[in-house]
């Protein structure tokens, strides 16, 4: 056990650990209490070496498009999941058109989105035009409506040109495709916390075009981006994923744009109320 009662589980623990002896060596004290010390550190200090081994191991040993795919797994069998997205960096055009015809270069701030299995999903964004505005799109099927703004009447107009939501985690496509064709895929992190591991950190490349569906349609970029994954050990399912424009890395002086997609509330109950089919 540590001082504070909570036991040592965990290298950065150990780490702490030994740290502390150091500084009550350094404290002084009576020969054979200062050797008690030495001991306890030479053994905490073999820990330490034992668990870095352990860790390297443990990363080695797994299998980066397994775990993405156990992830993609998940998602297709969640009855429901919600997904909070933020855009920061470089602001990036939206692909948005109503009807057909492209609307104004518009950017995301952030949006708020549900998908109910097996056909629903219902978005409620925050936009930046002209002054900033609100919208929420539903979708069912491949029909979308549109209030406009959020919580106006719902009227029956597609936003997202081709878009099925049947597609969105059917088997071999959609998300499943953009995530089974991911290139340069390596673990790059693993985090410990009250257990090893506590998530799991994936990074990889994508086409552009392969990755739009994972935003919905809401931007199609043409260059490749970076796609950083977080998964959480304990269940396996995507805690967040980061996509990284790499195009506009050199556009400005100011950071990429990125898109992150927190995914949360996992076989959730509906929380909006669709338009009348």
């Amino acid at each position: 056990m540590s001082g504070n009662g909570r036991a040592i589980s965990g290298y950065d623990d150990w780490l702490a650990f030994a740290y502390g002896l150091v500084l009550a060596m350094s404290d002084g004290g009576l020969w054979e209490d200062r050797m008690r010390i030495w001991r306890i550190l030479i053994v905490s200090l073999s820990l330490l070496a034992t668990l870095a081994v352990l860790r390297a191991q443990e990363v080695g040993d797994a299998d980066p498009q397994a775990l993405i795919d156990a992830a993609v797994d998940q998602l297709q069998a969640a009855d429901s999941f919600k997904l909070t997205i933020t855009q920061t960096g470089e602001p990036y055009p939206l692909a948005l058109s109503f009807d057909g015809v492209n609307m104004l270069p518009a950017t995301l701030q952030t949006a708020e989105t549900q998908y109910l299995s097996p056909d629903e999903l219902h978005i409620s964004a925050e936009l930046q035009l002209f002054l900033p505005l609100s919208l929420s799109i539903y979708s069912h099927g491949d029909q979308q409506w549109l209030s406009f703004p959020s919580g106006a009447p719902w009227y029956p107009l597609p936003a997202f040109e081709g878009f099925d939501v049947n597609r969105l985690l059917a088997p071999g496509d959609g998300i499943e495709f953009a995530m089974a064709n991911l290139s340069e895929l390596s673990i790059e992190a693993v985090a410990a916390q009250d257990r090893e591991p506590a998530i799991w950190q994936l990074r990889a490349r994508a086409s552009g075009t392969g990755v739009s569906v994972l935003l919905f349609g809401f931007i199609e970029p043409q260059a490749d981006v970076e796609v950083v994954a977080t998964i959480t050990a304990e269940d396996g399912r995507f805690a967040s994923l980061d996509i990284i424009m790499l195009e506009t890395l050199d556009a400005t002086d100011s950071k990429p744009s990125l898109w992150h997609l927190q995914f949360h509330d996992y076989d959730g109950p509906r929380d909006f109320e669709p338009p009348s089919l």
